[in-house]
């Protein structure tokens, strides 16, 4: 499945090494990823959400506060994927893994094969995704040159993530799917009036895929309860609101904030013939 990123060839496993034709090799680290960012791919030492985001969206999605979004996509899969064929499933930009992992159990508990991996440009997350889901496959990469075999996808999941519709047109195998998940106009609403005097909703433009055809779109709506002070936090500290204010400042602005708008637009694609 993995591909070199220095050359494009395939890797191919030898103990907790992966290695391509060209003599490249990167080895797995202590808690099961690949690391496949070459230097010259990095903008930054440290590129990608910094930990304390993802360390609060861990927290965050272990209480459950997105699982009706995660449970609306394992909906989309099972409408479009039939259970009878083997499932490559790929999460570009995973983050610390919570959507494939929520994702690839629902689907194993409804009888799919599924063959589960992702990537993210920052080590932390993949680090405790790694951790986390020892199921699924992790690569520190870029999701402008993904490090898979053309072809090789069946769903390929993009959540809050910058994406690159020519990778995807290259690793989704014909009828597979990209799955799109966007902020919709209302999302976190309560949480921007809290900042800003004329708040503005989230606008979501979406252009035509080269390779895809749209199979259908959905906004998944719903609130989320913050009464624990614990999940108020970690939602607020994986936003980019709060780190915009002084600690101080932030925490009085957010302290009466008891529930909270989850406002998402979900797109389905289908990968056309090659």
């Amino acid at each position: 499945m993995w591909r070199c990123p220095l050359c494009q060839h395939p890797l191919s496993q030898q103990g907790r090494s992966w290695s391509c034709s060209n003599r490249h090799t990167f080895d797995e680290a202590k808690s099961g990823y690949l690391n496949l960012l070459p230097v010259q791919q990095k903008k930054s030492k440290q590129p990608g959400d910094d930990k304390t985001m993802l360390n609060a969206r861990r927290r965050f999605h272990d209480a459950s506060g997105y699982a009706p979004l995660m449970a609306a996509l394992v909906e989309q899969i099972k409408q479009y994927v039939h259970s009878a064929s083997p499932v490559h499933l790929f999460d570009a930009g995973c983050g610390e893994g919570s959507y494939l992992g929520f994702i690839a159990n629902a689907l194993t508990h409804e009888g799919y094969t599924v063959s589960a991996a992702g990537s993210d440009i920052a080590k932390h997350a993949v680090d405790i995704a790694a951790k986390r889901y020892k199921q699924c496959r992790f690569a520190v990469a870029s999701s402008v040159k993904l490090p898979l075999s053309d072809a090789s996808q069946h769903v390929v999941l993009q959540v809050f993530a910058p994406g690159n519709d020519n990778e995807y047109q290259r690793i989704i195998a014909e009828g597979g799917l990209l799955i799109t998940v966007d902020p919709a106009a209302n999302h976190l609403w309560s949480i921007k009036q809290a900042i800003y005097d004329t708040p503005r909703p989230h606008e979501v433009s979406f252009n035509e895929k080269t390779g895809f055809t749209k199979l259908a779109s959905q906004r998944v709506t719903f609130t989320v309860a913050l009464a624990p002070p614990a999940l108020r936090q970690a939602l607020l500290e994986m936003t980019p609101y709060y780190w915009r204010l002084p600690k101080d400042k932030a925490d009085e602005t957010f302290a009466g904030i008891n529930s909270v708008e989850a406002d998402f637009a979900v797109h389905i694609w289908q990968r056309l013939a090659h």
